[in-house]
């Protein structure tokens, strides 16, 4: 489109010839073109730096000094060139590339995380502002930038224009956002919110940057918690010196904050026992009792501060939520262990089972030369029968016990002959 500049001049010869002579900006100032009329388009030249002079003369060919330095026009007779020149410089639009500058932005409120290339954030919504800074790198630096939010849709719905490179997010609620950056002139950006970002990139004089920066909006959900078989209650043996490993899972929605799992006693305040770091939880050495694992989702707190206080001073946080519902684990000991007990051993039935972790195949070997004739039942830490068969007189049994999920259980054996009963602990692969 033609944008002409329309030049005057002031000087002391009015009836002499004066005309406009354009030059690069290099040294030597090499004349590009020399104008009759004082309205210049310069559109058609491309991006660049150039200037404008006024000529004062009488008796030259114009047309012989294009592609001269602009001093051979002022070592003329009668030719002289103005003391000053306009600077234009011609920008074509070009927003480059955009990223969060990662030093500038820092960890506000410790709920932003940031990857290296500084192209994705995470932001915790709390309530707190958490602005990213933003950088941008591109040739028109003399033309307009602005930063322009969309959403993640395939058409990049444009939610909002920032004139500011401190941009925040945490009133927009959950989701995915993109930030964008504009390079351009002479438009409106509020004309363009709701509008696809191609609408933008349509424009005269207008360019979106050649990539995105994404930012993952999540409030912190404690979600649901279970055991990984996704029972909410489980019974162990503790104190036997045996290892009685808890493996949990959670269902939440926001996967990209901290999750940690958060065992408390039974009380009604639920006093913060212990906050595991993986989602293993051993309470072997706890003793007898009653505890709660809760989930917990959050970002930005020091879990060991919160040992000893009450679970709902987790709640109390910002960016921290305790998850719906719990875990309840009854810890058992001594004779209370039932089934659950390795120690009720029959003198009378003795045995031994290999190999122990087992990943297929359990072999039960009996002790002596007598054989009998076995009952085999396998129980799961919460005292249920998930494996049962029984087996003729043999020295030795094997028993498939690859349908079991990885962890730990109880084998009892009995002779169905006397009516013997031992019991072992099997760790299945």
């Amino acid at each position: 489109r033609m944008d002409p500049l329309v030049v005057v001049h002031e000087n002391d010869a009015p009836n002499l010839t004066y005309r406009y002579v354009v030059t690069d900006n290099s040294p030597e100032q090499t004349i590009l073109a020399i104008f009759n009329t004082n309205s210049i388009d310069l559109d058609g030249a491309g991006p660049g730096v150039c200037l404008i002079w006024g000529w004062s003369y009488r008796g030259l060919d114009q047309d012989a000094f294009i592609g001269e330095p602009l001093a051979d026009l002022q070592a003329e007779d009668c030719s002289d060139i103005s003391e000053n020149a306009i600077t234009v410089v011609r920008e074509e639009a070009e927003a480059g590339t955009v990223r969060i500058d990662i030093d500038a932005t820092g960890n506000p409120n410790n709920t932003t995380s940031i990857t290296p290339d500084g192209l994705e954030a995470v932001i915790c919504v709390d309530g707190r502002m958490d602005p990213l800074v933003v950088e941008h790198n591109n040739a028109a630096v003399f033309l307009t930038y602005r930063y322009v939010v969309t959403d993640n849709s395939p058409d990049n719905t444009i939610l909002a224009i920032f004139d500011t490179n401190a941009i925040d997010l945490d009133g927009a609620g959950i989701g995915t956002c993109r930030i964008w950056g504009w390079s351009y002139r002479g438009l409106d950006g509020d004309a363009f919110i709701g509008e696809p970002l191609q609408a933008l990139q349509d424009e005269d004089c207008s360019d979106i940057s050649n990539n995105a920066i994404e930012v993952i909006r999540e409030e912190a959900d404690g979600g649901t918690v279970s055991l990984a078989n996704g029972d909410t209650e489980a019974t162990i043996c503790a104190g036997d010196g045996i290892p009685d490993p808890l493996e949990l899972a959670h269902v939440n929605t926001a996967p990209n904050l901290t999750f940690r799992y958060v065992v408390t006693d039974d009380s009604p305040e639920n006093i913060i026992l212990a906050i595991p770091t993986g989602n293993i939880a051993d309470l072997e050495g706890a003793g007898a009792g009653v505890c709660r694992i809760w989930g917990w989702s959050y970002r930005g707190l020091d879990a060991d501060a919160f040992i000893g206080e009450p679970l709902q001073a987790l709640q109390d946080e910002d960016c921290s939520d305790i998850s719906e519902d719990f875990v309840q684990v009854t810890r058992l000991t001594g004779d209370d262990c039932g089934v659950l007990s390795v120690d009720d051993l029959s003198e009378s039935l003795e045995f031994s089972i290999y190999p122990n972790p087992a990943r297929d195949i359990v072999n039960i070997a009996q002790s002596g030369s007598t054989t009998a004739r076995l009952n085999v039942v396998v129980y799961d830490l919460l005292g249920r029968a998930v494996y049962q068969n029984n087996y003729d007189a043999q020295t030795e049994t094997r028993v498939d016990v690859t349908s079991l999920a990885s962890g730990n259980y109880i084998i009892q054996i009995t002779d169905m002959d006397s009516g013997a009963i031992a019991v072992k602990k099997l760790v299945k692969e």
